[in-house]
């Protein structure tokens, strides 16, 4: 079995001579490659081209054009770090872990779980190693001897595994949970997509997914149901006016209500502090930042229960 000497390489050993790959020789990434589906292969058509016999491969130069060419490392990495993805595990708003939400293409290059996908890679290779196909094996083959192409489903349990091995090994499940409770908008790709709305929502404290303040909302019109939602399902059948009774019967004590009620009249913030007893204006204004907030868990928690119910459909 080859054996990972430090970090500089992989060891083969043949009769009569020891042979070292080094961890940045283009060639090292052969195992990996080896091991991809025809599905993913393709891809990048040339790779097709490398024989399935490793022999001629690993001791002459003849397929090299292809094993240095840039677009055989893009190939190899842009796979294993697509199928790592989908095994990373990220909590929901529950706390019960899940597979990332969305497809990755919905997720920016730059983002700290996609920049992870690729650096799990070098760690997936030594794991090849011992738990899949090894540098010594590729050696031991004779001439003329294939390696088999893994089904799709071989290969997406075989990344899975050692992505969990990974994980656990290196303790990464605290730093995918870091990375996914601090993400920021510019995590997701610029294009618009439901795992960024969901996203933006919460970000902007408005459904909309669209910065908006409690003030906007009441100089807007003053009812809370006039705000705009894409989901004009979810909008007709939760946010009615006994919902949003039911938010202000449940959710804030008669001084908020007041509040809200001469804000919507158009009073100023001092007005108001006057006429409910706060000293300063200031406090008015706390207490409606702490409405909004109140009410958007309150249309977070009646969302889910919506998509809860027709998800069980």
């Amino acid at each position: 079995m080859a054996q990972q000497n430090g970090p500089k390489g992989f060891l083969v050993v043949l009769p009569g001579e020891i042979i070292e790959i080094p961890q940045d020789d283009d060639k090292s990434w052969l195992t990996l490659f080896y091991s991809l589906p025809v599905e993913l292969a393709e891809k990048w058509k040339p790779a097709l081209t490398l024989p399935r016999s490793p022999y001629e491969v690993l001791r002459t130069d003849k397929y090299d054009p292809i094993i240095r060419h840039d677009m055989f490392k893009l190939l190899v990495w842009d796979c294993y770090s697509w199928t790592a993805w989908q095994f990373f595990q990220v909590k929901d708003r529950r706390g019960n872990y899940r597979d990332i939400p969305g497809d990755r293409e919905q997720y920016a290059g730059h983002s700290p779980l996609w920049r992870l996908s690729y650096a799990i890679i070098p760690y997936l290779r030594m794991k090849f190693e011992q738990n899949g196909l090894s540098f010594q094996s590729l050696y031991n083959m004779p001439p003329g001897m294939e390696v088999p192409w893994l089904t799709y489903q071989q290969f997406s349990n075989l990344v899975g595994n050692l992505t969990d091995m990974v994980i656990a090994e290196q303790n990464w499940q605290p730093v995918i949970d870091a990375m996914w409770e601090n993400r920021a908008v510019e995590d997701y790709d610029s294009r618009g997509s439901t795992v960024k709305k969901d996203f933006l929502r919460k970000w902007h404290h408005d459904r909309s997914g669209k910065a908006i303040s409690l003030e906007e909302l009441m100089e807007s019109g003053g009812e809370f149901s006039q705000v705009a939602d894409p989901r004009a399902d979810f909008e007709n059948s939760v946010l009615s006016q006994m919902q949003i009774d039911t938010f202000a019967a449940g959710h804030i004590n008669d001084t908020d209500k007041e509040i809200l009620k001469l804000r919507m009249e158009g009073y100023t913030e001092q007005e108001i502090a006057d006429r409910v007893g706060y000293k300063t204006a200031s406090a008015v204004h706390k207490r409606i930042a702490k409405i909004a907030g109140a009410y958007e868990d309150f249309v977070l928690s009646e969302y889910q229960q919506y998509l809860d119910r027709h998800d069980s459909k």
